[in-house]
């Protein structure tokens, strides 16, 4: 469930990098509520919307609740974590970050046992090993998470992220990048290969644990019912235990790009008028979210959605 989460709310360049797949799941009816939670900061007579996104979803996220529309509508400038549109880019960091150099294979860096748990899940994606063995062990993780959502009926073309650079292009809004990609990407392309395994690992059983598959899809809920609280305890629980991958949320996921974000909102809003910030959810939930950072710098936050 901690591979599905940071899948899901934290990592946009991977969910845009997901291999093309249709959903197997049936679909079921729309919610009353469209999903997500917006807030509105204020400082020193400039004002901003900060809305909390998901990385994957499906078609009947969509349209917007009104109130977010409206907030999209009256903005001069959409902000995300990155910009979705630059696809060459991200491939390229991909490779740099991803990729295993000079012929190097997954299959000899994985131990024996790991190889086993692993070939049953690519069959049931529709993969192979000889189509994942350039992947280091963090990429394959990653992919089998959304593999995994795919399976669920949740697909990264709908995630909300894409959706509003979309809405960007189109309505002729500029569209402004509060990290890098590279930025993002370092954070798991640098981990050590006994970390890496470990990271792989972690997914694996994730998705072969019924009762984790099972939390995966309470998130989807929780996100759909906007539950800020609810996911402020998932959040708690998942970086309060001491194996690899809590550890790894903490340090990477809200340590060291909690306070950039934060800072890149702050330096928006004092320059852009009207801004619409989205950003994955989990970065605006708990007690050192960013918007706990921007009350912090005097900023006043409310939720108007």
């Amino acid at each position: 469930m901690l591979r599905q989460i940071i899948v899901t709310l934290c990592w946009l360049p991977l969910s845009l990098l997901a291999l093309p797949a249709q959903a197997d799941s049936a679909a079921t009816a729309a919610p009353a509520r469209q999903g997500g939670a917006m807030f509105k900061i204020q400082r020193a007579g400039h004002s901003a919307y900060v809305f909390g996104t998901i990385h994957v979803g499906r078609a009947d996220f969509y349209p917007f609740d009104d109130k977010v529309l409206q907030a999209m509508q009256h903005s001069s400038a959409i902000a995300l974590e990155i910009d979705p549109g630059n696809a060459q880019g991200l491939a390229e960091l991909m490779t740099k970050y991803g990729i295993y150099p000079n012929g190097k294979s997954l299959a000899q860096e994985l131990p024996p046992p790991l190889l086993q748990q692993l070939n049953p899940l690519l069959e049931k994606y529709g993969l192979t090993l000889d189509a994942v063995a350039s992947m280091k062990p963090w990429l394959l993780a990653t992919m089998l998470g959304f593999s995994e959502y795919t399976h669920q009926g949740y697909l990264a073309q709908y995630g909300v992220d894409v959706t509003l650079a979309a809405y960007a292009k189109k309505q002729g809004k500029p569209v402004v990048e509060l990290e890098t990609a590279e930025q993002q990407l370092s954070l798991l392309g640098k981990l050590t290969p006994a970390e890496q395994i470990q990271f792989l690992q972690d997914s694996i059983d994730e998705i072969l644990d019924p009762a984790k598959a099972q939390r995966s899809l309470q998130l989807m809920t929780l996100w759909r019912n906007g539950d800020v609280d609810g996911l402020a305890a998932m959040l708690a629980e998942l970086t309060s235990d001491d194996t690899f991958t809590g550890k790894f949320v903490q340090r990477a996921l809200l340590d060291k790009r909690n306070p950039g974000l934060a800072d890149g909102i702050a330096r928006l809003t004092s320059a852009t008028p009207h801004a619409f910030i989205g950003i994955g959810m989990l970065h605006l939930v708990g007690k050192n979210s960013v918007l706990a950072m921007l009350r912090q710098r005097g900023y006043t936050v409310s939720r108007v959605y």
